[in-house]
């Protein structure tokens, strides 16, 4: 069956993840499109649903249902005829006019030994070699794209930036405050957010909290998502001299609670050796937290040129950022550059230049 002219937005996503960064990001720009005047098709599995994102999402325009086994579907790519067909997930469509890819990042090809899926990077080298419109998340993805894949024609890449939601502004508090059923002190903890694999470098954050420590801050490091530390990381924390009580877990919380805790830190603590975007890093920017973030990835256009960004490679950096101080003028002035720069990043701003590209290929 041929839909004329119809743009199908590919869902796969969501049957891959349960909660996961790509199935948000994607979740927040198919709603943005839904409620613009597109002639727009979604494509998904009775799996779907499975993914928080998509279960919050209430779409207006027309489904279109597969019922093939997702690792079929995965390979195999859509069967539906369209003018324009734009995967969630390295999809491909060969009876679509138009093949739209979104690249996040490159974290399977840079460390492959750090991750369980060795046909991600074909799947994905196909996508982009079959794709008319590259969309890449930040000018590091699309660096990364270009060195990894040379012979693609850098004029159909173009970066288009995550936006942040609308949930998160500043709301700081002077009294301390209850998540959950933990109490919180205001400018009492370091943050740490989301996952803890290889190129988010968490051993750096022990690191971090134990010079700290002999700096005379007490300050906690409240730790957002993910699992309990594993015997390996309390083994590290305890050879550098961290108690237990140095760390509070707390697992999923809501928007509301996340923003109070972005609003309140002493810093968000974020060394990525690798990171193709940073939603956690925009988060706290717009809530007017300081951002103590790695340089070298997609990090550096969230918090552009800062003095509390971490060197990796000298051994010196943890103390220099230590001695800038968090509750000084420098700080304070930091935490409004950054929130500044956060307002580049817009969900609208995003969703209106894919409508742009949509469209771009409906005049052809």
């Amino acid at each position: 069956m041929r839909y004329s002219k119809v743009i199908l937005c590919d869902n796969f996503i969501f049957e891959l993840q349960t909660v996961g960064g790509v199935s948000r990001v994607w979740a927040k720009n198919i709603e943005r499109l839904d409620k613009i005047a597109l002639d727009l098709y979604f494509l998904e599995g009775s799996g779907a649903k499975n993914n928080v994102f998509r279960r919050e999402l209430t779409l207006t325009h027309p489904i279109i249902s597969e019922s093939s086994p997702t690792y079929v579907r995965r390979f195999l790519g859509s069967q539906i005829e369209s003018d324009i067909f734009h995967s969630s997930y390295y999809r491909i469509s060969k009876k679509a006019r138009f093949n739209v890819v979104t690249i996040h990042d490159f974290m399977n090809e840079l460390f492959p030994s750090n991750f369980r899926d060795p046909l991600l990077a074909y799947i994905k080298k196909r996508a982009c070699n079959f794709a008319d419109r590259i969309i890449v998340v930040s000018e590091r993805t699309k660096q990364d794209l270009l060195r990894h894949y040379p012979d693609i024609n850098s004029g159909i890449v173009e970066v288009v930036y995550n936006g942040v939601d609308e949930e998160f502004f500043p709301e700081p508090f002077t009294a301390p405050f209850v998540i959950g059923e933990e109490l919180i002190e205001p400018q009492g903890y370091f943050l740490y957010v989301g996952t803890r694999g290889y190129c988010k470098n968490f051993p750096y954050v022990l690191s971090f909290m134990a010079e700290a420590r002999k700096q005379g801050l007490e300050n906690r490091l409240v730790i957002v998502g993910s699992n309990s530390l594993s015997a390996d990381e309390y083994a590290y924390a305890t050879s550098l001299g961290l108690s237990t009580n140095t760390f509070l877990h707390l697992y999923g919380i809501n928007n509301i609670s996340l923003r109070q805790l972005y609003s309140n830190c002493t810093a968000l603590l974020i060394p990525s050796i690798y990171e193709g975007f940073g939603l956690p890093a925009l988060e706290a920017a717009r809530c007017g937290a300081l951002v103590l973030a790695a340089r070298g990835s997609a990090l550096d256009e969230i918090v552009g040129e800062t003095e509390y960004s971490f060197d990796l490679n000298r051994k010196d950096e943890i103390l220099r950022v230590l001695a800038l101080g968090f509750d000084n003028t420098t700080a304070l002035t930091e935490r409004a550059r950054i929130q500044e720069r956060s307002n580049l990043f817009s969900w609208d701003n995003s969703v209106q230049r894919l409508a742009e590209i949509y469209n771009e290929f409906n005049k052809r």
